[in-house]
């Protein structure tokens, strides 16, 4: 629900902040006071394209709004619109575009007045109340639809004609050709060779260097393995060079060690020119297969796999095409079973919910309108809402020929007529035209819809204003060459007062007052 509403600099109002309870609250207050800014104020922080001359020239508006989830979270929507210039949102705290803010909005609230914000006539939102009264269940209508949406997609990945199947096998047989003339025997490969190649490079440099160590740790007698080893010898015997001994001995062993592992490797260098020769020579082929499907050995692998399992799929294509085929036509034959049976629910129970509306309607001043339910499309999808308010007028789309209050009402006998909605309904113009005996049933009707959600209105009658759970006032003040408007949450005297203006204009009027107490069950 609508826990909370700032608005500052727009039209007439300054400043102003206003706090809101579950059920039922009135928003009241003489003609051009600014309640209708209020709602425009909502309608703005929701997304709305702001009218011009709205912000005063210069200025700049600011709108807050903290809604409060079912779940217990809060959701605060913030707008800033300059007089001039572009306008900047925030959702939660953090800055983001109107469309955003718009999105983030939808299921919030509903404003029924203006031609804005209401979810009953975006696209779709018929058919859904439609279905909703009706307890149309199109489970099986859309798991049809997938169905053969999925088939359709596995038919048009077979391919085109055959003349293009057999150029995509062709082309799929030569790349695997290539990929496997080159006999790769794992990823790894080109990094062994490079390593190869530098060994085979650098072998006289090597074996050179490595005969070159080997001399100086000598095979004669004079070389550092054997100075070493006479060194540890006349140590022999002397215990103050206990330390010296064992060093000396642990490198006798290094040294032995080291030439071991020389020698060994010397053997493993031989100069091979045609060894290197077939190196460079494998490297070139693996280069190039790696810039047509790498860029790595693991990539091109990769594509081998991926090739061959769209040649098996083309070879399979012709069986693959009947299959579907057939199944495409008992699918398509299922979906026309689905949409011809839910079309026809829907012709059922589009009377039945436009009789109930209309009832609705009834008793909210509204007795002569017509409403019926346009139907067509596949399974009855595209549902439209067509209206005429008095005998000898057209029918026509709701959208383009009711009044703000006839829409306000409209949509309130549709919410009577209905389960669920959003927690939040914001009705204004709903009582234009309208007093006496329906003035009290439209406040019965407003009482009906606030006893699951919130709801807000905008009224001039004092019928409607006492069967509120709560009553806003709003008042214009004039100070020297500047109007401005407040917002009062009433408590009970300041309550009966208003209600006695709302019935008399005059607020002191002990008629009116007693009237006005009468009228609140005081």
């Amino acid at each position: 629900m609508l826990a909370e509403l700032h608005v500052s600099g727009l039209g007439v109002i300054s400043d102003a902040t206003l706090e809101f309870g579950p059920g039922f609250t009135a928003l009241t207050g003489e003609t051009g006071a600014g309640k209708t800014l209020v709602v425009d104020a909502l309608a703005l922080v929701m997304g709305g394209r702001p009218n011009r001359g709205l912000v005063p020239s210069s200025a700049t508006a600011l709108i807050e709004a903290r809604f409060v989830t079912n779940e217990g979270d809060e959701v605060i929507l913030a707008r800033e619109i300059p007089s001039e210039g572009r306008a900047r949102a925030w959702i939660d705290g953090r800055m983001a575009s109107v469309s955003a803010l718009a999105e983030r909005a939808v299921g919030l609230c509903d404003i029924h007045g203006q031609h804005e914000h209401q979810s009953l006539l975006a696209p779709g939102a018929i058919r859904s109340a439609l279905d909703v009264f009706g307890s149309i269940d199109v489970t099986d209508l859309l798991v049809a639809r997938r169905s053969l949406a999925d088939l359709e997609r596995e038919e048009a990945s077979l391919g085109g004609t055959p003349e293009e199947i057999e150029r995509e096998r062709a082309l799929l047989e030569y790349q695997l050709a290539e990929i496997r003339a080159a006999q790769v025997a794992k990823p790894e490969e080109i990094d062994e060779l490079l390593e190869k190649v530098r060994l085979l490079e650098g072998s006289e440099s090597l074996r050179g260097s490595i005969e070159t160590v080997l001399g100086w740790l000598g095979v004669d007698g004079s070389g550092a393995r054997d100075v070493v080893g006479t060194l540890h010898a006349s140590l022999e015997g002397y215990d103050s060079f206990s330390s010296l001994r064992q060093s000396l001995r642990e490198l006798e062993t290094i040294l032995d060690d080291v030439g071991q592992d020389l020698r060994s490797s010397l053997e493993g260098i031989e100069a091979d020119p045609m060894a290197l020769q077939a190196a460079n020579d494998r490297l070139s082929v693996l280069h190039q297969l790696c810039r047509r499907y790498g860029p790595t050995l693991s990539d091109v692998l990769g594509h081998e796999k991926t090739y061959q399992e769209q040649l098996d799929l083309l070879n399979d294509a012709e069986s693959a095409r009947s299959s579907i085929a057939s199944r495409l036509e008992v699918a398509r034959g299922a979906l026309a079973a689905q949409e011809s049976a839910i079309e026809a629910v829907r012709l059922a129970a589009a009377p039945q919910l436009a009789s109930k509306i209309e009832a609705n309607l009834s008793s909210l001043a509204l007795d002569r309108a017509r409403v019926e339910f346009s139907i067509s499309g596949p399974a009855g999808d595209d549902v439209g809402l067509l209206f005429s308010a008095n005998p000898g007028l057209p029918m026509a789309p709701v959208g383009s020929v009711a009044s703000g209050g006839e829409l306000s009402r409209l949509m309130l006998a549709i919410r009577l007529s209905l389960p669920g909605g959003p927690p939040t309904m914001v009705f204004d113009e709903v009582d234009a035209g309208v007093g006496g005996v329906t003035a009290v049933a439209l406040a019965e009707a407003l009482r009906a819809v606030a006893r699951d959600r919130q709801v807000i209105v905008v009224t001039h009658l004092a019928q409607v204003a006492a069967m509120a759970d709560a009553q806003v006032s709003v008042e214009k003040v004039v100070e020297g060459q500047r109007t401005s408007a407040s917002a009062t949450t009433l408590d009970d005297g300041a309550r009966v007062r208003e209600i006695a203006r709302m019935l008399s204009g005059q607020p002191d009027s002990p008629t009116a007052l007693d009237h006005a107490r009468e009228l609140l069950g005081h």
